[in-house]
């Protein structure tokens, strides 16, 4: 076997592959879309902010006496200020609940009889918030401001108390909250969803591009008579092999630079740490992700067929690999699954790179489990291609 011959004829299938990507315009214009889509589409679609913000909440006040009309205003000035709610004012309950089934205010803030009473005679004032929960992600911000706004409400009137007692060389937050928390994160800057998001994105992005790459090239080259035909050349099988990933890498680098572009540009990505490292990882991604590839279209007569066993490996991947949400908020026996997936270890190390600035020691372990599930699914797809190509 002659090493020099092995990657001189994968250099000219490669060769081959660019050049009629680059005559098909659909192909060309399929290869830039699909990235662009991918961010568009999950860019805008989650927040990068923490909380959402202008959320429409109902107040209904039932009470009418002076404490909840100075509540009411209290809420309605917080809520100018921070933007965290449009405050409407509905006369009844029944008005709110109303409003909240046709969507037009996520929740409404009731004010019970007796509120005043209660404050008046020294008891805890109850104020009912009322969510509809239909809607788990948005229940669950309508009740982070709802639980926030409550919180500086107390914070003022503590205030308000600890001056009626005379106190006023005592700062009124000591008292009622002795502890302050101040958040440092390892990522300078506010919190983005998309920090996330991006460097499983990428590492997706190649998978795809790799592993549906491989039997719709080989089964067209097959279905058109093409492939029989270097087949019968003074070709190396490996050489075919070699040739089609290495078409596929350049491919997916092109499109995981544009991927980063416009993650930079438009999202506001930041990239922590090297990103020659990434790039680096990005090719042991290929390199895991190739051989299964190679595995379907070797086991199947036709592009439909492999392009089916392909799908149904790598769906199932793209969402139990951690890309869209942490593997940690997964059920238990699920996270035992992704353990198995490479695309687990390949997006988990991206983001270490990337947004935690580590260095090659910090990420060895997953570059280890890349390399040895490479090697397996590669050592199998090119015993398994031989065979195929002999029956």
């Amino acid at each position: 076997m002659n090493i020099t011959y092995i990657l001189k004829d994968s250099y000219h299938i490669m060769q081959k592959d660019l050049l009629a990507l680059r005559r098909n315009r659909e192909s060309v214009a399929a290869l830039i879309i699909l990235p662009i889509a991918f961010l568009l589409l999950f860019g805008y679609i989650f927040p990068s902010a923490t909380t959402e913000q202008h959320m429409p909440m109902g107040i209904v006040n039932l009470d009418n006496g002076q404490a909840s009309s100075a509540l009411v205003t209290q809420i309605e000035n917080m809520n100018k200020n921070s933007g965290a709610m449009n405050i409407v004012n509905y006369s009844s309950v029944e008005e709110a609940k109303t409003q909240i089934d046709r969507g037009n205010v996520y929740g409404t803030f009731i004010i019970p009889p007796g509120f005043s009473n209660n404050l008046t005679n020294g008891k805890s004032g109850n104020l009912i918030v009322y969510v509809d929960n239909s809607n788990p992600q948005l229940s669950s911000s309508v009740e982070s401001a709802a639980s926030n706004t409550i919180t500086a409400l107390n914070g003022m009137q503590a205030e308000i108390n600890v001056v009626k007692m005379g106190s006023t060389t005592v700062n009124a937050q000591s008292i009622v909250f002795p502890f302050t928390q101040n958040i440092e994160t390892t990522i300078p800057g506010k919190s983005n969803y998309f920090n996330f998001l991006a460097p499983g994105l990428m590492i997706m992005i190649v998978m795809i591009t790799v592993m549906t790459g491989i039997p719709e090239a080989i089964s067209k080259e097959r279905e058109m008579g093409t492939f029989d035909g270097m087949l019968s050349a003074p070709i190396n099988q490996i050489s075919i092999i070699l040739g089609y990933t290495a078409s596929l890498c350049v491919k997916g680098f092109a499109q995981v630079i544009l991927v980063l572009a416009i993650a930079i540009i438009f999202f506001g990505v930041t990239i922590q740490g090297s990103i020659l490292l990434a790039f680096f990882l990005l090719l042991l991604g290929i390199f895991s992700f190739v051989g299964i590839g190679i595995l379907a279209v070797s086991s199947s007569k036709n592009q439909a067929t492999g392009t089916t066993i392909v799908n149904l490996i790598m769906f199932p991947m793209m969402f139990l690999a951690g890309i869209f949400f942490p593997i940690q908020q997964m059920p238990w026996f699920m996270q035992d699954i992704s353990k198995i997936i490479p695309l687990t270890y390949a997006a988990d190390a991206m983001r270490k790179v990337m947004l935690l600035n580590a260095n090659i020691s910090d990420v060895i372990i997953q570059i280890l489990i890349l390399v040895a599930f490479g090697i397996v699914t590669m050592s199998l797809a090119v015993i398994l291609f031989r065979r195929s190509m002999t029956t």
